[in-house]
């Protein structure tokens, strides 16, 4: 697969309050995807990166994250409903196959920390001695043994965030029970499962092999994922790719911003094939929105641009977490301003995979401009690349040097911090004599022409909306 692409298929406040009345198509998200299938893959899309398709705690206003059913995809009627927020079993399979039948693969959102909802309560020994009440039985009842049999119990986990005996929010860990061996605390919320339960583990890898096999997805997006058992990731990731045939693909929420720390996490895991989502690069468009970012070392950040993890960076801008409505109460800054400069720098990179977010895309009108970057990149992004000679801190350039498999491939990529309404020009070298270029995007009107050594005076627009230029070749 060449140049792909990944879009988010949705985000946290999908069909409600404000939304719901501005895009109320939303609210069966998986007849939308169905009706839309033709339109993402003739945008050039590759992946589509499904929300968790099973039932949560919270029934059909659940957006998937507060696991109550693995094995429930909107087939059963569990938490007051049968359908889940985004549809029922049937429609996601009917998209499932439109989709596919387009060319398109499809990633699972797999939450699998921690399930929420019990059944029931069962009273257990802490760590401490003393007794707690806590929520641990879940016995989904209307799905009566289809798919798997087992019934979970506190045996499953390691701990719960609440004692219901004493009324009281926290971190209880059971007696003979200790946290996972995770990177990061393995407590996260709800009932934690216990990985060093081997039934719990092997019930979780088969119903991976599920979704894979019966259900056809391509891969999973692993929620939390270095709050799970290191191993536990390693043996998922093998055992489910040792079922089938197709190439999977991983992608772990190591939710870091030190590309030392996220490397650290992948090599603790231990499974080249688990990608991860490039916090790090992210940070860096937050220091560019506020225009305070040294743009002279572009070329470095983030896990995308260190040496031997290149390509196991999946590159974003936004998603559920970072933009949506109580973001900023947990100090987490939504990237507002030289957004589409951002979105350039990640889908004309040479290396790692980059993600557009939903909400971009269809709801804040970004996606005639994202399609524009997407065909630069399936038409002009190969070859080598290097940074400029030229950058400075306020402006970046990059270039791609094309290949023969792609004729009239390579490119110039530019984005600016500036803001003085003026084009920024700079000298480039693109390797490529007597060549005409012309701004892709056409942020810049007028036509480049590179000297007998492959120089030319390349432009960039000093404003926050048109801050960003992908200059390629004119057709002879």
């Amino acid at each position: 697969m060449e140049n792909p692409v990944i879009l988010q298929t949705f985000y946290w406040e999908m069909n409600s309050n404000k939304y719901a009345e501005n895009f109320p198509e939303e609210k069966d998200l998986w007849n939308l995807i169905d009706k839309r299938a033709d339109s993402i893959a003739e945008a050039g899309f590759d992946y589509l990166w499904f929300p968790p398709a099973n039932k949560g705690a919270g029934g059909i206003e659940d957006v998937g994250y507060g696991t109550y059913d693995l094995w429930d995809l909107g087939e059963f009627k569990q938490k007051g409903s049968i359908r889940t927020k985004y549809g029922t079993k049937e429609q996601l399979e009917r998209a499932v196959e439109n989709l596919h039948s387009k060319g398109l693969k499809l990633i699972y959102d797999a939450v699998l920390n921690h399930r929420l909802g019990a059944d029931d309560k069962e009273t257990v020994t802490l760590k401490d001695g003393s007794q707690a009440d806590v929520w641990t039985k879940f016995d989904f009842p209307g799905r009566e043994n289809k798919y798997s049999n087992l019934k979970l119990n506190w045996t499953h986990f390691d701990g719960v965030d609440w004692n219901e005996r004493t009324r009281r929010a926290g971190e209880f860990l059971f007696q003979c029970k200790e946290w996972d061996d995770s990177y990061e605390d393995d407590y996260l919320m709800g009932a934690d499962i216990d990985y060093d339960n081997q039934e719990i583990k092997a019930e979780v890898i088969n119903w991976g092999k599920w979704i894979i096999n019966q259900m056809d997805f391509d891969g999973f997006r692993l929620d939390a994922s270095t709050h799970i058992d290191n191993e536990m990731i390693h043996d998922f990731i093998e055992e489910v790719t040792a079922d089938t045939e197709k190439d999977l693909i991983f992608i772990g929420e190591a939710w870091v911003n030190s590309p030392k720390s996220l490397m650290d996490y992948l090599n603790i895991v231990d499974n080249k094939k688990l990608c991860a989502f490039d916090f790090p690069l992210r940070q860096s468009f937050v220091e560019m929105m506020k225009g305070n970012l040294d743009m002279r070392w572009y070329g470095g950040r983030g896990l995308v641009n260190q040496k031997d993890y290149k390509n196991r960076a999946v590159t974003f801008v936004e998603n559920h977490d970072t933009d949506h409505e109580s973001t900023n109460k947990y100090g987490i800054e939504t990237i507002v301003y030289r957004k589409m400069q951002a979105y350039t720098y990640i889908l004309m990179r040479r290396d790692g995979i980059p993600t557009v977010f939903w909400k971009d895309y269809y709801n804040y009108g970004l996606k005639d401009k994202i399609d524009k970057l997407i065909s630069a990149r399936k038409k002009f992004a190969y070859g080598d690349a290097f940074e400029s000679e030229t950058n400075d801190q306020k402006t970046y350039s990059y270039i791609r040097t094309g290949d023969e498999k792609h004729p009239g491939s390579g490119l110039v990529m530019m984005i600016t911090q500036r803001e003085n309404k003026e084009l920024v020009e700079k000298t480039i070298n693109t390797g490529k004599a007597n060549t005409c270029y012309y701004d892709f995007t056409a942020n810049v009107k007028e036509k480049v022409k590179t000297d007998s050594e492959g120089n030319g005076n390349f432009k960039v627009r000093g404003t926050a909306g048109e801050g960003y230029s992908v200059w390629v070749q004119l057709e002879k």
